[in-house]
């Protein structure tokens, strides 16, 4: 690994030495989005499941259950009304109404 990184120095590596090594050269500073409320974090998860559920198609009768049986586990038909509450809960909350605006705006 050392020569690995005496050539990333004098800038002879290959590109994907160079790749490799880099996570060896030092900490990279990170930002963290700010966590969600759980509330939040939860209605993101159901609705991105709802997309996905809903754009299945119905092959034969035990996948069409199948699909029906995750829409109604879900509450995917009261998904609309449960974004407005949370938009009005957390309506000074720019992260939480940019999260919410992503996840509409999703495909599953």
């Amino acid at each position: 690994m050392r020569t690995v990184l005496a050539k990333v120095a004098k800038g002879s590596a290959e590109p994907l030495a160079t790749l490799l090594a880099a996570p060896l050269l030092g900490p990279l500073a990170v930002r963290a989005a700010p966590a969600l409320p759980g509330d939040v974090t939860a209605y993101v998860t159901r609705l991105r499941d709802c997309n996905h559920w809903g754009g299945e198609d119905a092959t034969d009768a035990a996948r069409g259950r199948a699909i029906a049986a995750a829409v109604k586990r879900l509450r995917c038909d009261a998904a609309e009304a449960d974004e407005r509450t949370l938009r009005r809960r957390h309506r000074g909350d720019p992260s939480v109404l940019k999260a919410l605006d992503r996840a509409r705006d999703a495909d599953g």
